[in-house]
């Protein structure tokens, strides 16, 4: 983990998504300010769910075609020069037309769509096997770390500075992530000269999932798993706050707050004890399922506010440990270019499933009471604690080394 390769992926890493945080600050400022419209202020988050989905489908084809590290050092390049004309842009600009600015980020969502699976698939190639779980604890420390100070500081700064500003620093953000991304070296990446067709190369990721018993069990748990986390998004939480603890809005903050150092803790934990999680890998994820599936019951019913901060910070501490495991998993049963493959499609069901689920916890929440919606979370977290169980044997599975035959039809 001290090598100067994966050093400059965290830092890298860091940088884009404290810019990430400000990018978001900065253009609902600045969208808000344009068209004065809650519709066009939608469009935002629609825009990047839908474009990032787009390029998560696609992202295999790029990926069979170039080498992953320039894929990434390519697409946090375009994106700093796309936030540079942005930034051009809205300088010079003092009227309602937001169209182009929503062009703008549909741009920079469909560059993301390809840069996240990238990036992720990466880390087995800095780090050796024995130190992944620490590497990803460490990983995740730090992306919990900004996000918790990411948001508090972008609006500090909104309120002092105002839209263009933050989106000026966001470049200067972006741009320290493109120059510590080129400084990351990665041994035998090679590109095959001979490309599979695209529509080869999109399937290629799904054919992976259905061949790895293993990547396939633990998507399955993933996807039932986040039908139920959409518990925690701001109109829910809002509800809650209002209703079971009968406190102001600035509570639905404490909450998030406690739930993200929770997850901070738990990967200090990982890094702590990483070989000891890794000897009893199935047990943390089948009892974590069952811990959480308790937990968000326990937060549902009760309207003790102490109570609920210290649940949502507990909380925090399986869902963390499992994320943790799943990446370790998945590194060490894919290769380079198939984990990457693995990781878009993933990606691009994960953000319809998240979508979904959403709008029917909303709808839950609407029509009966915030309490049978974390009801109904604990009981579908309780269902993939019972499919972990029964698929137990999956949760340590073979090796990459086992599989590579099997799969070696898929291009990778």
């Amino acid at each position: 983990m001290k090598n100067t390769s994966f050093r400059s992926l965290w830092i890298g890493q860091a940088f884009a998504n404290l810019g990430d945080i400000f990018y978001v600050v900065g253009l609902i400022s600045l969208i808000y300010t344009l068209t004065g419209s809650a519709f066009y202020l939608s469009l935002l988050p629609f825009t990047t769910t839908i474009f990032r989905f787009i390029s998560s489908l696609l992202a295999p084809v790029v990926i069979d075609r170039f080498p992953l590290k320039r894929i990434l050092v390519q697409s946090q390049w375009w994106k700093t020069i796309l936030l540079v004309v942005l930034g051009i842009y809205i300088t010079n600009t003092n009227h309602g037309i937001a169209v182009p600015v929503i062009f703008f980020i549909a741009l920079i969502s469909l560059l993301d769509g390809v840069a996240a699976p990238v990036s992720a698939a990466l880390v087995p190639q800095l780090v050796p096997m024995e130190e992944r779980m620490k590497a990803n604890g460490f990983l995740n420390v730090v992306t919990q770390i900004i996000f918790v100070a990411g948001w508090p500081l972008g609006s500090v700064l909104l309120i002092s500075t105002n839209s263009s500003i933050i989106i000026w620093l966001t470049v200067i953000l972006f741009a320290g992530s493109t120059f510590y991304t080129v400084k990351i070296e990665v041994s035998g990446q090679t590109t095959d000269t001979v490309h599979p067709s695209n529509w080869d190369s999109i399937k290629s990721g799904w054919v992976a999932i259905r061949q790895i018993p293993t990547i396939r069990t633990l998507i399955s748990i993933d996807f039932i798993t986040t039908l139920a986390s959409s518990v925690w998004v701001a109109a829910v939480i809002y509800v809650y706050v209002e209703q079971n603890l009968q406190l102001g809005e600035e509570w639905w903050g404490y909450i998030n707050t406690s739930y993200f150092i929770g997850m901070i803790f738990s990967g200090l934990i990982v890094i702590r004890f990483a070989k000891s999680l890794e000897k009893y890998i199935g047990f943390f994820i089948t009892f974590g399922l069952f811990l959480s599936s308790l937990l968000i019951l326990l937060f549902g019913t009760t309207n003790i506010p102490a109570l609920a901060l210290l649940l949502a910070c507990l909380y925090g501490l399986p869902e963390q440990i499992r994320e943790v495991i799943y990446t370790k998993l998945f590194q060490d049963h894919a290769s380079e270019k198939t984990l990457a493959k693995i990781y878009s499609v993933w990606g691009a069901v994960i953000n319809l499933t998240f979508a979904g689920s959403v709008l029917l916890l909303g709808y839950i929440t609407e029509t009966y009471s915030v309490k049978t919606t974390f009801q109904f979370s604990s009981l579908l977290i309780f269902l993939a604690f019972l499919y972990a169980i029964f698929k137990r044997k999956d949760l340590h599975g073979k090796e990459l080394h086992s599989i590579t035959v099997k799969s070696s039809n898929m291009p990778s």
